[in-house]
Formats: C-alpha cells, structure tokens, sequence
C-alpha cells in the first residue's frame, strides 16, 4: 500500500519538478546551463549556439560567468536568458513554427565599432559561411520603441529578413539585436 501511495506521489510530482528545474533561474556562478539531462534536443541546441557564440563570449570577458540562467518554453518558443554582473543579459528566442530567431545582449556601455564588429562576428556565426547578406554601410536611423532617450540604427541582409541592430543611449551602445524570419 505505502509503495502504491509513493509511486503515485511521484507520478504527480516528477513532470512538476522537471518544469521547475527549466523554470527556476540557476544561482551557481559556475552553472552556465539551466537544463535537465532529459532536455528537448531542440533547446540544447539553442543553448550551444548561445554558449558558443560571439556574444556570449563578450559577456563572459566583460561580467565573467552568467549568475542567473532562466529557460521558458512556451508552445515551441523557446525563451532563453542568462543574466550577467551589472544587469547585462544575453536573451534569444526562437519559434521554429515560422523560422524566427533572436539574439540580444543588454549591457552597459560599448562603443559604435566595438559594437558593429561583435554584431559581424555573431552574423557570421548564425549565418556560416558567409553571413546572411547583411550591407553595414548604410544603417537605418529608426526611433526607438524601447525606453525614452534611447535610438536604433538598423542594418539589413537579403536572406531571411536578416537584420542587425544597434540601440544607442546617448554615444553609447547599450543594446545589440541580431534576427531573422523566413
């Protein structure tokens, strides 16, 4: 009878402990995954991009190791966020349904063409070989739709709707965007 109640008990509680292991921000300096081992295929591969990719590699040179990790996945969009020392943040999200794919980082302060080269090498790296046709010479000047006194200058490829964006407070970048939707 006692086996009956426990094997019962943990039929219940095993699928809620394994949504709270994706939704529970990790806390270890040293944790730069949040993520069961019976993670879905498609979520280690987004993580691997992130953990291998450009921006990324910025963060963990500027902040060191991700303090938060947090992981939602929501009728196939995959939310992915990992929080960084002073507020920065590197966040993608993905819809496989329509082919739509985000990367951004929020940070604290990075010039024009620290920022422009970093947004290359992360196209590069989304889009191997070549990128995805993105023209860095003529960038587009787009009010913001984020907070007051910021700006955006948007660059555009010819695949995918590919675009690179940078989001200035005052001379400084403090945000990078780099999307696409097929």
């Amino acid at each position: 009878m006692a086996r009956a109640v426990l094997r019962g008990a943990l039929q219940w509680t095993a699928p809620f402990l394994l949504a709270v292991a994706f939704l529970v921000p990790a806390r270890a300096a040293d944790q730069t995954v949040c993520s069961s081992k019976n993670m879905d295929r498609e979520i280690q591969t987004v993580q691997e991009q992130m953990t291998g990719g450009p921006f990324y590699k910025e963060l963990l040179l500027r902040f060191g190791k991700p303090i938060t990790c947090n992981l939602d996945v929501h009728d196939g969009v995959i939310n992915l966020t990992y929080g960084f020392r002073h507020g920065a943040r590197l966040i993608a999200r993905t819809d496989p349904k329509i082919e739509f794919s985000e990367q951004s980082v929020q940070l604290i302060r990075m010039d024009k063409s620290t920022a422009v080269a970093l947004l290359k090498r992360a196209e590069l790296d989304a889009y191997q070989p070549t990128g995805c046709g993105i023209s860095w010479t003529n960038g587009e000047e787009t009010p913001s739709t984020g907070s007051a006194g910021t700006r955006e200058v948007v660059y555009r490829g010819d695949t995918c709707n590919c675009q690179a964006r940078l989001i200035y407070k005052g001379d400084s970048v403090v945000m990078l965007v780099l999307r696409s939707a097929c």
